[in-house]
């Protein structure tokens, strides 16, 4: 019994390494398997994170996402290798661009299944209407600290303003469309912002790696 015990051991690790062997390799695209610390998952058999598994959110105010939800303003929608090469340019140094993930701080946790390496977290109802009338201290603060802009006695001078990538959950969220007209409603030119409509839920379904926060 012994023996026979070990025959099977010893067969199903032969069977487990072939399996390793023969998988496919997951690359970005062709011969390019990362950038700038961003991989998709190696495992064949992989599934999407469970937070994005569900496909009847009710609508409202989970409504499928027009292509440029923005018009007439021409806001560029981007796929996901936009954000990967600005993750790579801002890895590189270039202080033009920001990542920025517009939902609210709970969608962002570990649960939810993290978030993009180097996007900051500034939800969209930091930025909009509401916002203004609340706290406008705090929305200039966003504008200048963060996004790049000069404000002279309630002038906005967005020569210098960042190019930003805007994303939230995917196509049938609506938080980064919130964050894109707000920022239009601001003066933020349409060319500085890049619409990710994929979002997480795309992220994830490509394997793609995600952090913490």
């Amino acid at each position: 019994m012994k023996l026979k015990t070990l025959l099977v051991g010893a067969t199903s690790m032969a069977l487990l390494a072939s399996t390793a062997v023969i998988a496919k390799p997951v690359g970005i695209v062709k011969d390019v398997m990362s950038v700038a610390g961003i991989s998709r998952n190696q495992d064949n058999k992989a599934t999407i994170h469970p937070a994005f598994a569900k496909t009847s959110r009710p609508c409202p105010p989970f409504c499928i996402q027009p292509t440029n939800p923005f018009a007439p303003a021409n806001v560029e929608t981007v796929s996901e290798l936009d954000i990967i090469h600005a993750v790579r340019d801002i890895n590189k140094g270039d202080k033009s661009i920001m990542i920025i993930d517009a939902r609210t701080p709970v969608w962002t946790s570990t649960k939810k299944g993290g978030t993009i390496k180097g996007a900051v977290n500034i939800p969209f109802n930091k930025l909009d209407s509401q916002a203004v009338a609340k706290d406008p201290d705090a929305v200039i603060d966003i504008l200048t600290n963060e996004f790049g802009v000069t404000e002279q006695d309630g002038i906005f001078n967005f020569t210098k303003a960042k190019t930003l990538y805007i994303f939230c959950n995917g196509l049938w969220c609506g938080q980064s469309p919130a964050a894109i007209e707000a920022l239009l409603a601001l003066g933020y030119p349409a060319t500085k912002l890049k619409y990710y409509r994929g979002g997480m839920n795309a992220w994830h379904s490509l394997g793609l790696s995600t952090v913490d926060k």
